[in-house]
């Protein structure tokens, strides 16, 4: 949760990502962009936010890269420990070609070694 943002404003940011989770699961990705997209209006901060609207667009197609890259990027300037965030950065760099397997390589590490590390609940 963003610092400065009501709880009303908080839970309706967490309602429409878990809306977003929901279409997805249901293999609907144009559908999910929507609440990613309120959620981020809201709290343009919302890291799960930012790193599911990667992935959708990702997997839906039509956004040029930079755009993808920008919502993971800001995604790990926000929360550098987020092992999701960091495996998703070596997804997109993988799907850029053998030139950039180095660079996916490295993040799938760096997400690897977080996963490992992090605790069965999260701290808050």
């Amino acid at each position: 949760m963003s610092f400065g943002i009501s709880l009303k404003r908080w839970e309706d940011i967490s309602s429409k990502s878990c809306k977003g989770l929901l279409y997805e699961a249901k293999g609907v990705d144009k559908e999910a962009l929507k609440p990613y997209e309120t959620a981020l209006d809201v709290d343009p901060g919302h890291v799960q936010s930012l790193v599911s609207m990667a992935m959708v667009l990702r997997r839906v197609g039509g956004k040029p890269g930079p755009v993808i890259r920008s919502f993971l990027t800001e995604a790990l300037r926000l929360d550098r420990m987020n092992s999701w965030a960091w495996y998703n950065l070596g997804q997109f760099y993988k799907d850029e070609g053998l030139m950039f397997i180095k660079e996916a390589m490295d993040y799938f590490e760096v997400a690897s070694i977080l996963k490992e590390t992090e605790p069965i609940e999260p701290f808050r």
